[in-house]
């Protein structure tokens, strides 16, 4: 395996268990990772990680850029010191970083996010994997990697419905056609926010939260602020609390809020407002 010293704040389990990815998978004491047509196996030991390509090349600059270890998460939350929340929950989960995911693997992603949960994500992304996507053997293992859009060229919506997307298959089915029509995912990195969150709007089967993410998590606008029935709950109850409007209008004021770097704050808001110790003192009677 190859030894990437850590000389920034960084926790791996909390940056992929945050629920802005999905394609991992345990392998203790590390995870299997697929991405951008890459396996590998990485794991992290203190101040380190360690890791190993299955597929595809992986190495020391594809790491850094993947997870972010170029921002400088200390001075981002050094922005919200007086904050009410944001510097416990910092050091309650230091080191988790947003990830930088391929648009086209992210937006799929999200479409499947749509009225799910993080356990029927992941296995819609595994299903589609082994339906339509490139089949790799490594040291005797059998993996499967994300489809390109030209894999999913032709793929008719009932086959989209066999794969169990339920209503979701329709919103995928579309973005084929789009994608084969010339919209490019990868273009929307040259856009402003507003700009690109305006071309993903007009996607069938996208609204403001899934735009969001995308926009975060692929797109490098760290100022997106997705706004789901958790950091709904969270901005209601500690930020906005005489808000009656739409999750929208809590993203646009949560965007104003929190800034350029708000992605940052919005991601650890999730994660905390997940936690068994939020759920118990704010919603014990959910």
């Amino acid at each position: 395996m190859t030894h990437y010293p850590l000389s920034v704040p960084f926790n791996l389990r909390h940056t992929l268990e945050s629920g802005q990815f999905f394609q991992w998978q345990r392998r203790d004491p590390g995870y299997i990772i697929r991405s951008s047509g890459r396996i590998f196996y990485l794991e992290q030991r203190d101040a380190a990680l360690w890791y190993e390509p299955l597929h595809g090349t992986c190495d020391h600059a594809y790491i850094r850029s993947s997870f972010r270890l170029d921002d400088d998460l200390n001075a981002i939350f050094g922005t919200w010191s007086e904050d009410p929340l944001l510097p416990g929950i910092h050091r309650q989960y230091h080191g988790l970083r947003l990830m930088r995911q391929d648009p086209w693997e992210c937006l799929v992603s999200f479409l499947c996010s749509a009225a799910s949960n993080i356990p029927r994500i992941t296995g819609n992304i595994r299903t589609l994997s082994r339906r339509y996507g490139t089949r790799v053997q490594s040291e005797g293992t059998s993996y499967f990697l994300f489809p390109r859009p030209e894999q999913l060229q032709g793929v008719t919506l009932a086959a989209l419905y066999d794969a169990g997307l339920g209503f979701r298959a329709k919103f995928l089915h579309a973005l084929i056609q789009r994608v084969s029509a010339g919209f490019s995912p990868n273009a929307l990195r040259q856009a402003s926010y507003h700009a690109a969150k305006t071309e993903l709007l007009r996607l069938h089967g996208i609204g403001e939260k899934i735009a969001d993410c995308v926009l975060l998590f692929s797109l490098d606008q760290l100022e997106a602020f997705p706004v789901d029935t958790w950091i709904e709950k969270i901005l209601r109850s500690r930020y906005f609390p005489t808000h009656s409007g739409p999750g929208k209008h809590l993203a646009t004021l949560a965007r104003a809020k929190f800034g350029r770097f708000g992605g940052y704050a919005q991601q650890y808001l999730y994660h905390y407002a997940r936690s068994p110790e939020f759920r118990a003192t704010q919603f014990s009677d959910e």
